[in-house]
């Protein structure tokens, strides 16, 4: 079909499990009574809008229309009209949460690529129907770069095995083979259906492959002077037989689609990619910044597009989707708040307004907690923070921050890792929120090659932040930060081609845990993960250990109830000495390893050591390691406040691994303990060592607990006889041995204890 007479956008949206279906309004009065042992589940905490790319096109009976795949629980696909501001039809792509890739054949058939499935789905805009028309390539999890062809053929790419797809109706997927080997994505393809040939977006290494459809030849186009950089082809379009690109760090360039020579470079696109050749045959349109901008063909010349005063055109974002409708360009702007842009070229004249594609309920990021006990959650991808007030079961949106992979809380303030730029920010919830200067940003790390700042510890006035690599690149980092005096002090590639993604504050030494993996798009050069200690002050590394040989992963580091380092790794707990970093338990617990979202905390209700792992809940008892399930499914992202409440999203996990449908935040109160702070030496002390291994008791409560003999007592006599009438009572319990109540009351009568 013509590019963009009239034309709309077509989008991919993920589906979710009936328990789940569709988007929910955010919690207001749930429950809010902290039973021992219960789970309270507080609802959605919010709706947002995530919309990944836009298609103008047709609609039924010809009608101009917008297709937009958004984010969602489950994902949609929604219609819109760009002239009425009408929503139209809301499609849900099930098992998928979204699409990256959306485009309409030239049959009028509309199709989504989708995530985490890597499933193809088609829309009929006449019977509004929506077919999930299975996975291209087996083995995805995303889609890409959906372009039509002849013949109501489309196109697409793939990750994380970089293959190209077409799919035809009466004809089903081709797979047209990997496009590069050791690469993971195909981020965009260009069609020329009139020639046969397609071109594919290669990440992350830098190549841009031109394939003959007819022959199977495959030829690197892409600028000798560019391959192996990081900053690799992103968004493709073939416009008036030139090819443009846009890098993934926002640089545009205008190739010879044959040869890959420069006819344009040194401009700024931040658009999903170009609009479809202009009416007037010779004006490709994008967005650079806040502004429109144009590039005219002939002259190889671009610039920002003004208005009749001579003012640049705003855009106030970055499009997402362009199309021409009566010979005025129309697109869909930014992916969160539904805005477009009309402009008439014959007039200069333009219009900002917005497009009601519908909020949708979005999974949670990340989750923490704050000093004041309220429970601040962050969404994937869209970024939008808010905070619940337990006290009443209300969520209230707060603001948008951006995708933030770790928070760490010092003097009150919350501390943000923002991805993908590696910001990290500092937010003061005592004050209004206004992003730029409460939260403020205090620096980046993507000029150190850093993407995901993901673990945060904090000591005296100092912050420590982990993180790893950008895309393309080996080599986490540590960061120092002084909150007193501003200095920063980054450690790039601390543990050899690793990533740091937990930390602790242990004593007088930083404890640090690793992840062999590099950026997105690379395999891992490193073949373990480490352990390792860094001076307070500094930041160096004095010592490195390795806690569980082989593990990819070292997701959670925590000072453990007993005095030791517990860790996290590959999904097996693992207890270290921290005097001299020898591993003294480790611990099969049930579930797999999930990613940086398994926890370990220590739950300052109880003493005892949780953690969320593949979906489960486990409780450790830290004097005899015993493991018991408190749940087996839809625990993720585990934090405490500061009751010793456990907070976590729920999820549902696809046959990939993928982790979805995770809206919902949930509270486990643990069970009631007559005994905080426990006494948890090793072996029962009656004034004197034992022998006996010290063990609960119940209640939350150790032996030791209950024999109290940091007590004072009247006499020596009233001190042996409690402990032989708490023993009498363990052993009829079955808790104590005949013979080890022996011997504590053989210690209890040694001891000076009221004497």
């Amino acid at each position: 079909m013509p590019p963009f007479r009239r034309t709309l956008v077509p989008a991919t949206v993920l589906t979710l499990a009936a328990a789940l279906l569709p988007a929910t309004a955010p919690a207001s009065a749930a429950p809010t009574e902290a039973t021992p042992g219960s789970v309270t589940d507080f609802g959605v905490q919010q709706t947002a809008l995530t919309v990944f790319e836009a298609h103008y096109g047709t609609g039924a009976d010809d009608r101009p229309v917008v297709y937009g795949v958004q984010m969602g629980s489950p994902g949609v696909l929604s219609v819109t009209d760009p002239v009425t501001r009408e929503l139209l039809d809301t499609a849900y792509l099930p098992d998928s949460s979204g699409a990256w890739g959306i485009t309409q054949s030239s049959d009028g058939t509309v199709y989504a690529g989708s995530y985490p499935n890597a499933h193809l789905y088609s829309y009929d805009p006449q019977t509004r129907t929506t077919v999930d028309l299975g996975a291209p390539v087996a083995g995805q999890t995303v889609l890409y770069g959906l372009r039509p062809g002849a013949d109501g053929r489309i196109y697409g790419g793939t990750y994380p095995s970089a293959h190209v797809f077409s799919y035809a109706p009466g004809e089903g997927f081709r797979d047209h083979g990997r496009m590069y080997a050791g690469e993971q994505y195909v981020v965009d393809v260009a069609v020329d259906p009139s020639r046969n040939l397609l071109w594919a977006a290669v990440g992350t290494a830098g190549h841009l492959i031109r394939l003959d459809l007819a022959t199977g030849e495959k030829r690197d186009i892409w600028p000798e002077t560019m391959r192996g950089d990081a900053n690799y082809p992103y968004d493709i379009n073939l416009v008036g037989g030139k090819l443009f690109v846009k890098r993934n760090k926002l640089q545009g360039l205008v190739l010879d689609p044959d040869t890959g020579a420069v006819l344009a470079d040194g401009f700024t696109m931040g658009s999903r990619g170009t609009s479809a050749l202009a009416p007037d045959g010779r004006s490709v349109y994008f967005t650079s910044g806040t502004d429109l901008w144009r590039y005219d063909l002939p002259t190889d010349t671009v610039g920002p597009v003004r208005d009749a005063a001579g003012t640049p055109v705003r855009s106030d974002g970055a499009g997402i989707g362009f199309g021409f409708l009566d010979g005025q360009l129309y697109a869909v702007i930014g992916n969160y708040g539904g805005q477009a842009l009309r402009y008439d070229p014959a007039t200069g004249a333009s219009e900002r307004y917005r497009l009601p594609f519908p909020p949708q309920a979005l999974d949670i990021n990340n989750i923490t907690a704050g000093p004041d006990g309220r429970i601040w959650t962050n969404l994937y991808i869209n970024g939008n923070l808010a905070v619940l007030d337990p006290a009443t079961g209300t969520a209230t949106n707060v603001g948008r921050l951006g995708q933030a992979d770790g928070f760490g809380w010092h003097d009150g303030k919350m501390y943000q890792g923002v991805y993908p730029y590696g910001g990290v920010l500092v937010y003061d919830p005592a004050q209004p929120y206004r992003l730029g200067t409460n939260p403020r940003e205090l620096f980046r790390l993507q000029p150190d090659g850093q993407n995901r700042p993901i673990a945060f510890a904090s000591a005296g006035s100092r912050i420590y932040v982990g993180s790893t690599p950008d895309y393309g690149l080996w080599g986490g980092a540590l960061t120092v930060y002084d909150t007193a005096t501003g200095a920063r002090t980054t450690h790039r590639n601390i543990v050899a081609d690793q990533g740091v993604i937990s930390l602790a504050v242990v004593g007088d030494r930083l404890w640090a845990g690793t992840t062999i993996g590099g950026g997105g798009g690379t395999v891992p050069r490193a073949t373990e993960a480490k352990v390792f200690t860094a001076d307070l002050v500094t930041g160096e590394k004095t010592a490195e250990y390795t806690p569980v040989p082989g593990a990819d992963a070292i997701t959670s580091l925590v000072a453990g109830p007993d005095g030791m380092i517990w860790g996290l790794a590959d999904g097996e707990v693992f207890v270290l000495d921290p005097a001299t970093g020898a591993v003294t338990h480790r611990l099969d617990v049930p579930g797999r390893s999930s990613g940086v979202a398994d926890e370990l905390v220590v739950s300052a209700a109880d003493e005892h050591v949780y953690a969320a792992l593949d979906g489960y809940l486990h409780r450790i008892d830290p004097l005899s390691k015993d493991v018991r399930v408190i749940r087996d499914a839809q625990t993720y992202r585990l934090t405490q406040d500061g009751q010793g409440n456990l907070w976590f999203r729920n999820g549902v996990k696809a046959a990939n691994g993928a982790v979805q449908y995770g809206s919902h935040l949930l509270r486990y109160v643990p069970e009631a303990d007559d005994c905080r702070r426990s006494d948890l030496r090793a072996q029962v002390y009656a004034g004197d060592a034992t022998g006996v291994p010290n063990r609960y008791a119940g209640r939350g409560c150790t032996v030791n607990d209950l024999i109290r003999d940091e007590a004072s007592w009247d006499s020596h006599g009233a001190f042996v006889a409690h402990v032989a009438a708490v023993t009498d009572d363990l052993v009829d319990a079955g808790l104590l041995t005949g013979a080890e109540q022996d011997a504590i009351v053989a210690a209890a009568g040694r001891s000076g204890i009221g004497r």
